[in-house]
């Protein structure tokens, strides 16, 4: 394969539509019923809690954004301001948590096409070719990827304004009566599970090498992305609670069209329920974009196999894209939507947590270097300390099963890179890679099927 290289081609406004299409998704159109359930019409409280933890986090990537432009978000910013450890642990917690939520936000999709068409289909048939679709999508460049998602975040926020004016006058407070119902723990609960909606904030940063201006444009697309959102899913939770009770939504597999349905209105049911599928699409599109730009660049630096550091004439990473198409499809198929969700939570608030410790380092490197460029910032490193803090308290209110599977990933991922480092030191993977290096692999899998021929 020849080689080909990256390009900048996304300005600020192609920036802030791939974090929104990455974070208005499945979070407003299937997780707020989740959290509702727990948090009850508080899930407004839940909300901007989780926008606040997102800001936290959000700022630590801004900063490293300012020294570090590389393709590859956590792992890349991880590994150049704190260690190479932990660029490879943090990368591999938020593939993983982005892998799972690829396969959760495909299934979500699968219920609002139930209920465009008045299906009872198992939602596993939907899953399977939509991760498909969306990844030959990823195939045919980031240009394409980045018109479809202009239409898609363009779609969902028409629908989405449409509910909310639609809704607003059959509004009725008596549903807001048991504010917080489970009190404080509930809170803290809906916004631990909502904050599924929020993880798309950091999409942007897998894609440094392909953003104009990146050290100005990187940070101004994740804070304004965060605020765009948290506020459109304050005012969609308000008006979704003010036609059909918190519970209701929370037993519903689509809780918009549940929502919505209380109109009796056939048209909106139809609008609804299309904008659930373009929003979920987004969100997988996005999801497989993020992932294969993280896979890549550990390909690029061997961390895995140097075949998924490579990049097509399309200028795509494809055997990454592949990779990550391969490995949602098998979540699609072993774990449970709850789960799902919570474990997919629990892994990226780790690789968050490594960020803001990232940011601490990276402000006191910077500080020692050059003191004087430091006086605006002399405090910064309270925000990602605060960030930190928010992150563990936000893991101790998520469900034990997803903590267990989280840290049991945590664990391997940290045992697989000492034992890779160990070998590297002996230089046993060294005379591996020259006995059986990949280029031989693919050129004789090339004979073998001319010969098959």
């Amino acid at each position: 394969m020849a080689s080909y290289g990256l390009r900048r081609i996304l300005g600020l406004r192609s920036a802030i539509i791939i974090n929104l299409g990455a974070i208005i998704g499945a979070g407003i159109f299937v997780i707020i019923g989740i959290a509702a359930g727990r948090a009850g019409p508080a899930i407004i409280i839940s909300i901007f809690i989780s926008a606040v933890i997102a800001i936290f986090t959000g700022l630590s990537f801004s900063e490293i954004a300012q020294h570090i432009s590389k393709e590859g978000g956590v792992y890349e910013y991880a590994k150049d301001s704190f260690a190479p450890s932990a660029g490879f642990i943090g990368g591999t917690m938020w593939t993983f948590s982005n892998m799972i939520a690829i396969s959760a936000v495909s299934l979500s999709m699968g219920s609002y096409i139930n209920a465009l068409f008045h299906l009872h289909i198992t939602l596993i048939i939907f899953g399977i070719p939509v991760i498909i679709l969306f990844a030959i999508l990823n195939m045919l460049g980031l240009k394409n990827s980045a018109k479809t998602l202009s239409i898609l975040v363009g779609v969902n926020i028409i629908i989405l304004i449409i509910f909310v004016i639609s809704g607003i006058f059959y509004f009725r407070t008596s549903d807001f009566t048991n504010f917080a119902p489970h009190g404080f723990t509930g809170i803290m609960e809906g916004s631990a599970l909502i904050f599924f909606a929020f993880t798309g904030f950091s999409r942007i940063t897998t894609v440094g090498d392909e953003v104009k201006n990146p050290e100005k444009n990187i940070p101004k697309a994740i804070i304004f992305s965060i605020i765009i959102s948290s506020a459109l899913y304050a005012v969609i939770a308000v008006v979704a609670i003010g036609l059909i009770p918190a519970s209701g939504l929370a037993s519903a597999s689509a809780p918009l069209s549940a929502a919505i349905a209380v109109l009796h209105n056939p048209y909106l049911l139809v609008i609804i329920a299309i904008g659930g599928i373009t929003a979920t699409a987004g969100v997988v599109l996005t999801g497989i974009l993020g992932t294969s730009r993280v896979l890549y660049a550990m390909g690029r630096d061997r961390e895995i196999p140097m075949q998924f550091g490579k990049i097509d004439k399309y200028g795509t990473p494809v055997y990454s894209i592949l990779l990550s198409m391969a490995i949602s499809l098998i979540f699609v198929y072993f774990v449970g939507f709850s789960t799902i969700i919570e474990a997919s939570n629990v892994s990226v608030l780790i690789a968050y947590s490594i960020i803001d410790f990232s940011a601490i380092i990276l402000w006191r490197k910077v500080k020692n270097e050059n003191p004087k460029s430091l006086r605006e910032q002399k405090y910064f490193f309270l925000i990602p300390a605060a960030g930190i803090i928010t992150i563990f308290i936000t893991i101790s209110y998520l469900g034990l099963p997803a903590i267990e599977i989280s840290i049991a990933v945590l664990a391997i991922v940290s045992a697989v890179y000492g034992i890779k480092h160990i070998m590297e030191n002996k230089g046993i993977l060294k005379k591996v890679r020259k006995k059986i290096p990949a280029q031989s692999i693919v050129r004789e899998f090339g004979k073998s099927r001319q010969r098959i021929k």
